[in-house]
C-alpha cells in the first residue's frame, strides 16, 4: 500500500496476523501488481468479471463513499489517475514533460451483481483509499484489548492515543478513528505542472483545493478516511459541510494556517471520543 504500518498493543502473535491481513489486502488490491484481482478486473474492462466475495464488498464500500460524498469520492477515476502519472508506485515516478491526457467516459462506470463485476470499456477502479482504512480498522478487531493500528498516519484506536497533527500539534483520540488526505507527499510533475493523487471527478484531473491537508475524527478509519478526502474536494465548503455531519475537521492550508471547523472545535474541549 506504499506506506509504513505501526501497531501498538498487540501480542506478537497479533501482530503477525495483522501483517499477514495488509499483505493480503497489498496482493489483492495493489494497482501495482500485474496479477492482482483488481488488475484483473481493471483489464477485462467491457466485460464482466467473477470476483471474490472480499473484493466485492470493498467495491460496496466504495461505491458507497461515491453516494456519500455525492459523487467526489469516486472508486472508477483509476484511469485519470494513470493519465496524471500515477501508473507505478510512488517511489518510482520521475518527472515527464508530457501533460496529462483526458480520458473519455460515458455511461455507467461500474455495474454490480452480487460477485460479478462489470467495469466500463475505458474505465480503470482504484480502491486504495478504501482498502487501506477498511484495513486498518479490521486489523484493529485483531487486537484482544486496548491498542492502535496506523497506515502511512491513517490510525484507528481503542483506549485512547496521543496523535501527532499536519502543521503541529497533538489530539488525544479517545477511540474511533483518525485520517488525514492532503497533498504534502504524493505530488509529482509532468508537463511542467505539479500534480497530485486526488483526482477531482468534475475535472478528471488533480484537484485544485485551498487546503493542502485535512484530517477528520470518526468512528471508523474508513469513515473519516472518505470524509477527509470529500473536505479536501469541496475546498472552502468542506468545514461547514463536515459540522453538517457533526464530524471533528481540521485543515492545513497552502500557506500553513490552521482552520478547524466548529465540531473539531467542540471535540476538543470535552474528554469525549471522536466518534
Amino acid at each position: 500500500m506504499g506506506c509504513t504500518v505501526v501497531v501498538g498493543g498487540a501480542s506478537s502473535s497479533e501482530r503477525s496476523a495483522i501483517e499477514r491481513l495488509f499483505v493480503e489486502r497489498d496482493q489483492i488490491f495493489s494497482r501495482f501488481r500485474p496479477g492482482s484481482e483488481l488488475n484483473v478486473v481493471n483489464d477485462a474492462a467491457g466485460r464482466p468479471t467473477r470476483v471474490s466475495a472480499l473484493f466485492a464488498e470493498m467495491l460496496g464500500v466504495a461505491l458507497e463513499a461515491r453516494r456519500e460524498s455525492g459523487g467526489l469520492v469516486d472508486p472508477t477515476f483509476g484511469a485519470e489517475l494513470e493519465a496524471a502519472g500515477y501508473d507505478r508506485d510512488f517511489s518510482l515516478l520521475e518527472e515527464g514533460p508530457t501533460a496529462p491526457a483526458r480520458v473519455s467516459r460515458s455511461g455507467e462506470p461500474v455495474r454490480v451483481n452480487g460477485t460479478s463485476v462489470l467495469v466500463a470499456a475505458g474505465v480503470r477502479l482504484d480502491l486504495n483509499g478504501v482498502v487501506k482504512g477498511r484495513t486498518v480498522d479490521d486489523a484493529l478487531t485483531l487486537i484482544d484489548g486496548a491498542g492502535f493500528v496506523s497506515a502511512g498516519g491513517d490510525l484507528a484506536t481503542r483506549g485512547g492515543i496521543v496523535v501527532a497533527l499536519p502543521g503541529g500539534g497533538t489530539v488525544r483520540l479517545v477511540r474511533g478513528g483518525l485520517a488525514t488526505s492532503g497533498t504534502d507527499r504524493r505530488r509529482w510533475v509532468r508537463g511542467g505542472r505539479q500534480l497530485h493523487h486526488l483526482i477531482d471527478p468534475r475535472t478528471g484531473r488533480s484537484a485544485d483545493s485551498p487546503w493542502e491537508q485535512v484530517s477528520v475524527c470518526g468512528a471508523s478509519c474508513v469513515g473519516a478516511d472518505v470524509a477527509a478526502k470529500t473536505a479536501f474536494l469541496l475546498g472552502p465548503a468542506g468545514p461547514a459541510w463536515l459540522d453538517a455531519l457533526g464530524l471533528p475537521g481540521r485543515f492545513v492550508a497552502s500557506d500553513g494556517a490552521v482552520r478547524v471547523n466548529r465540531a473539531w472545535q467542540q471535540s476538543v474541549k470535552r474528554p469525549a471520543a471522536c466518534t
